[in-house]
């Protein structure tokens, strides 16, 4: 594999941490709750507080490796969910537990913003060639729908606890090809203030991607719970219910990339936005495994085109020298979606129905959708200037 190949494989590796961690506890809620009895509504905040710190943090990480390096950022990162993950699946009591979560939230909102930030500086057109996007998009997407799956194995064997435990491995193996194969960048020397311009089109992308996780992380944070609260199903066969999201991921992906060198970025926005749509309209009926099966196929379809379309868009309209900042606020748009989900969860969770979830789902799919008729989806010629 030559240094080209390498570079988006290392930055890949590290990048899973956090959407994978993001998806695993769903599995994991069940188990917890009853160990330290603390309710329902508890329990989700060990989902809520990842993703609330997953907002604030991203930003801060892309700035501080657009700063000081992002080489060096990314490491730190790694090493953190290592050490995160150990205190995690050793906590005694469930404040212990928590504070626990919300580190390995800092550790793991680093990679990605750190990572893009590399790749960008390396690219020779000073924006990453679509195939990496799509693969670095195809991770992402995949590992947090591969989360419940794995961690449903991992609770069944071994306990809750399994799922911290095991970023220990994980993450000293991505230590190593990120210490080999990432380049030093020099750290961004400006005056300008940290914080990069407002630029309504990429704000416009934030949102939406936000309200595309509304809809993703309801589907995967309530239907492993629905199963076995409601349907009594043990834990790894709750999270095979969304094993289609992991595998829509991987499939669909190519074709996003496809679609959009055939008809733009606005056919990949419109046509994700049409899959979340038909996916939410199902979960109303979701109470056989069939039904269940369906939405989770739609909504993982849905995803790998609008984290490639989105991703996409961030980069048309994103500075280069501000790349780790614009990919720190993207990854914390993801979690603005995944808090408000996890809330809504919490709220809304019946155990006879997932009718009152798939009104929240509908509601925001059809504000994807039009959405994606208006959102710019090329550099206006004042974003160009300033971008030169």
């Amino acid at each position: 594999m030559g240094r080209v190949g390498r570079l988006p494989v290392a930055v890949a590796l590290g990048a899973l941490f956090n959407p994978l961690n993001s998806s695993m506890i769903a599995i994991a809620l069940a188990r917890i709750e009853a160990e330290f009895h603390v309710g329902v509504v508890a329990v989700t905040w060990l989902a809520a507080g990842f993703y609330l710190t997953a907002v604030a943090v991203p930003p801060v990480m892309g700035a501080l490796a657009d700063r000081f390096g992002p080489r060096r950022v990314f490491c730190a990162g790694l090493i953190m969910v290592g050490l995160t993950g150990a205190l995690a699946a050793v906590a005694p009591t469930y404040p212990v537990l928590v504070v626990a979560r919300l580190l390995q939230a800092f550790g793991s909102c680093a990679t990605l913003p750190a990572g893009m930030a590399i790749i960008t500086a390396t690219a020779e057109k000073g924006r990453p060639p679509p195939r990496v996007i799509a693969m670095i998009s195809m991770v992402l997407t995949a590992s947090a729908a591969a989360g419940p799956v794995l961690a449903g194995f991992l609770v069944s064997l071994w306990g809750w606890r399994a799922i911290f435990l095991v970023n220990v491995p994980l993450a000293a193996l991505a230590l190593v090809p990120a210490l080999r194969w990432l380049p030093k960048v020099a750290p961004v020397r400006r005056r300008r203030a940290w914080l990069p311009r407002p630029r309504p089109a990429l704000l416009a992308t934030y949102g939406l991607f936000a309200l595309v996780n509304v809809v993703f992380y309801l589907a995967f944070i309530m239907v492993p719970l629905w199963a076995q609260r409601s349907g009594g199903l043990p834990p790894h066969l709750a999270g095979l219910l969304v094993l289609p999201m992991a595998v829509s991921a991987i499939v669909m992906t190519p074709v996003a990339v496809a679609l959009a060198a055939r008809a733009g970025l606005r056919a990949v926005l419109l046509a994700s936005a049409a899959l979340l749509l038909a996916g939410s309209c199902v979960m109303f009926w979701a109470g056989p495994i069939g039904l269940v099966l369906v939405t989770t196929s739609l909504i993982g379809l849905a995803s790998a085109f609008s984290q490639f379309g989105l991703n996409s868009l961030v980069f048309v309209h994103t500075d280069r020298n501000e790349t780790g900042m614009a990919v720190g606020l993207f990854q914390a748009s993801r979690y603005i979606g995944a808090a408000t989900a996890a809330s809504i969860t919490g709220v809304l969770f019946d155990p006879a129905s997932m009718g009152p979830s798939g009104w929240v789902m509908v509601t925001a799919s059809t504000l994807i959708l039009l959405a994606g008729f208006i959102i710019p989806v090329e550099t206006s010629d004042e974003e160009s200037r300033q971008n030169q």
